[in-house]
């Protein structure tokens, strides 16, 4: 139940995550079709309850993509995934690109929202490319709209939180 559908989502987390980054990218065409491993020290499944918490050192691997994390809980009712959490510190990620290019990420928790087709990630996030880096302590983006949100609201009357920021480095392309 859970790996057929996990196959599915974890391909398109990271593949959306890049294409945030240079939509021209487009992750390993080929990992989608790849088998999906995943190693951790403990697991814990509640058919009922439709969720499943990998803890301890979690390895997950489909070809070129890989992610790291402590723990990843996966929330599935009626057997559909509805929310995917990762948490480390930090979660890492990375995938090759159809062009040969790594795209790696990494955050202290990345949460993707199945039905919302949101992903967020929290917590000293950052997304590169090559040398192309964008960062932020808080990123969310919409894999239905291409909508990229970063940075944490100002609230009017208080200082700005200065870990709050956004910062991009971005390199001309030849």
């Amino acid at each position: 139940m859970y790996k057929q559908n996990f196959n599915r989502l974890s391909s398109f987390l990271i593949l959306t995550m890049w294409l945030s980054l240079s939509s021209s990218a487009m992750a390993l065409s080929s990992d989608i079709k790849k088998p999906v491993r995943i190693s951790a020290d403990t697991v814990v499944f509640n058919k009922s309850k439709g969720t499943a918490v990998y803890s301890g050192n979690v390895v997950i691997i489909q070809g070129s993509l890989q992610i790291r994390a402590w723990e990843i809980g996966i929330t599935a009712p009626k057997n559909a995934i509805d929310l995917m959490t990762a948490k480390g510190s930090p979660v890492k990620f990375q995938q090759t690109m159809d062009d040969g290019k790594v795209a790696k990420g990494s955050a202290k928790l990345l949460r993707y929202f199945v039905k919302q087709k949101k992903m967020t990630l929290d917590g000293d996030a950052v997304l590169t490319q090559n040398n192309d880096k964008f960062s932020s302590e808080h990123i969310e983006y919409s894999t239905r709209t291409g909508e990229l949100k970063a940075g944490i609201p100002r609230v009017k009357g208080k200082k700005p939180n200065p870990k709050g920021r956004v910062n991009a480095i971005f390199y001309p392309t030849n």
